[in-house]
Order: structure tokens, then C-alpha cells, then sequence
């Protein structure tokens, strides 16, 4: 059975992945988009996931970008940029965190 919640977190994903490639697309955007407050987007957010709405769209970033390194044969650089991070750098430093190993040892080999 889908609950509300599965429908909401389905509809949060969906819409973070529209906007994969525009690295502008934050917190303030996904409020807009889903016509929730901050404080709504932020409690209903960390209740499913125990994540801030910010935390939450770098994971579906991450995880994007980890599939993408998998997959294609992308630099790590080009792959950042897909996924919406304007640094690589700040983006190898949140793949390390959130994975536990550098982008470059998730990349295929050519």
C-alpha cells in the first residue's frame, strides 16, 4: 500500500531530479515547486529521510553521480558538473563523506 508519505518523498526525488543539472536548484526552489513553507518542506523532510531539504538534494546529487561513474565513461569532473555541483572539488570532499571513497574509485574504466 503507498502511503501519503511514500507519495511525498516519490514527489520530492522526481522533482530534484528534474532539476539534476541546475545547480541552482536548492532548498528555497524545492519549497517553491511544492508550495510548502521552509519550516514544512524542513520538518516533513527530516521526518522521512533525517535529512535538512538541502541535505537531502545533495544525496539524490551523490547518488546520481555515483550511477553515472559507474555507467559512463565520464571524468569525474564532467559528472559533478551533470549532477548540478559548480566545484569538483567540493564534490569529490561530499562523495568522500557520503560514501566513504573518492569519486575517481567509483569511476568504470574505459
Amino acid at each position: 500500500m503507498v502511503t501519503p508519505d511514500d507519495l511525498f518523498f516519490q514527489k520530492v526525488t522526481d522533482l530534484i531530479e528534474q532539476h539534476l543539472d541546475d545547480a541552482g536548484f536548492d532548498g528555497e526552489a524545492l519549497e517553491q515547486a511544492l508550495s510548502l513553507s521552509r519550516m514544512q518542506l524542513y520538518r516533513k523532510l527530516k521526518s522521512l529521510t533525517n535529512r535538512s531539504p538541502v541535505e537531502f538534494i545533495r544525496l539524490v546529487r551523490l547518488k546520481r553521480a555515483a550511477s553515472l561513474l559507474q555507467t559512463e565513461p565520464f571524468s569525474v569532473a564532467e559528472v559533478a558538473y551533470r549532477v548540478g555541483f559548480n566545484d569538483p572539488a567540493y564534490f569529490s570532499r561530499a562523495f568522500r563523506k557520503e560514501f566513504g571513497q573518492a569519486p575517481s574509485e567509483k569511476r568504470v574504466t574505459p
